[in-house]
């Protein structure tokens, strides 16, 4: 069995989309004859932990932990806020009438950790990964961010062990849509591209998780760029009659999503379908929707839950009737795919997304038979989707989509063997 050292900072405990697309590519690389290796921080400061998902680490998973430098304890005290308290991914993004201490923070997010607040596991990594690749003699680096400080690490261990490297990206590097938020310098911003094409320039081969960003960064340096998706995992059909029509999202809800126009469709639904819906958001909310939510929550039903772990969110999940999707408006939007999508496709129920038209995202919605997308502010059609749903629903008591034979090419199985043959290639 061959070995691949892959390099994650989100690990179980860790929750969140983040450790998504690694915890499910290391229980398919074991049944393909590719031992997993990780290496991963000790106590990491994550935006959320969720114990249930350590029991999905297959046993044939060797993990290393390694001591990590983190700023955000200083910045807890700094603005005033409780030394266990979570703070979501992007707590140094722009805010709202937002204090001195929490522009500083911001600046310094921004302009002193570069490329990210991660940079203090760099000189760890690099100690303990060359002790583990004595150790363990890998056949391969497979690193996977953000955070980008990690692909930093892999790149002097591939140095230092001649091992091929292969850089995974989960989101795109200086294009992200949180970079402009933190204040970053003309100088700096040039230091960040200098970092990210240093990588892309000096990998075996990247890897990412759509065609858009693929491309994004093959206009920057060229290299052997292949599409592995995170990959779905098809439940089980749940056929109980529901009592509610309810439209679930899950996940972080950011200022790049706005809600809005969801609601002002439902609220101009007839009474007889009005009385039926509900709305319900699990996870974390962007603080200026407040003043939006309180608006239409005299209109409508509109339920609010804070985090759930992984396996109580998808049993929860099933009590969906259609799943919400409003893609972040970010200048690559039209061509990449949200964390959650995995798990959207996986619950089999219709997909109402938000997003630009003649997208990526409206082209696997179609291949996927899993929903419609809609634009923004086309307020008419999507109250028309939820009326021909809501009308399904009546007739059957709940809604189960007949898709599993197209969901083929988006589970994680089928894109783990093409991360596998990558790894063959370049072994």
């Amino acid at each position: 069995m061959k070995k691949a050292l892959i390099i994650t900072y989100y690990w179980p405990p860790a929750g969140g989309p983040g450790v998504q697309r690694v915890l499910r590519f290391v229980r398919y690389l074991v049944r393909m004859n590719w031992q997993p290796i990780i290496m991963t921080v000790q106590d990491g400061d994550y935006p959320a932990v969720d114990e249930s998902l350590v029991e999905q680490i297959p046993p044939e998973c060797v993990v290393y932990r390694t001591p990590v430098a983190e700023p955000y304890q200083l910045y807890r005290r700094f603005t005033g806020k409780k030394k266990d308290e979570k703070l979501p991914t992007y707590i140094l993004s722009k805010k709202k009438n937002e204090g001195i201490t929490d522009r500083v923070a911001r600046w310094v997010r921004g302009n002193i950790f570069v490329p990210d607040a991660r940079i203090g596991w760099i000189p760890y990594g690099v100690s303990h990964g060359k002790r583990i690749i004595a150790e363990q003699q890998p056949d391969l680096i497979f690193a996977t961010s953000p955070p980008h400080s990690l692909q930093l690490i892999a790149k002097r261990l591939a140095a230092y062990s001649d091992l091929p490297w292969v850089a995974d990206f989960r989101d795109p590097w200086t294009e992200a849509f949180w970079a402009d938020d933190v204040g970053k310098t003309a100088l700096v911003r040039k230091l960040d591209a200098y970092l990210e094409k240093s990588v892309l320039r000096t990998c075996n081969a990247a890897t990412t998780v759509s065609a858009g960003i693929a491309e994004m960064f093959s206009t920057k340096v060229p290299n052997h760029y292949a599409v592995v998706q995170n990959g779905c995992e098809p439940v089980e059909p749940v056929l109980e009659k529901q009592d509610v029509f309810r439209l679930l999202f899950i996940g972080h809800l950011s200022k790049h999503q706005n809600p809005e126009t969801l609601f002002a469709a439902a609220a101009g639904l007839p009474e007889a379908v009005r009385k039926d819906l509900e709305f319900c958001f699990v996870g974390r909310i962007f603080e200026g929707f407040a003043d939006i939510f309180e608006r239409y929550q005299q209109q409508l039903r509109i339920d609010i839950r804070g985090y759930m772990d992984h396996r109580a969110l998808m049993d929860f999940a099933q009590s969906a009737s259609v799943l919400l999707r409003p893609i972040a408006r970010t200048s690559y939007a039209a061509t990449s795919v949200g964390a959650k999508t995995s798990e959207y496709l996986s619950l089999r129920r219709p997909i109402l997304t938000l997003g630009e038209k003649n997208s990526f995202s409206e082209t696997m919605l179609s291949e996927t038979r899993s929903g419609e997308l809609f634009a923004y502010d086309d307020v008419a059609g999507i109250a028309d989707f939820m009326e021909r749903q809501h009308r399904l629903w009546r007739e059957k008591g709940f809604l189960m989509l007949d898709n599993l034979d197209a969901l083929e090419p988006y589970t994680t199985r089928y894109n783990v063997e093409k991360l596998v043959e990558l790894f063959e290639r370049l072994t």
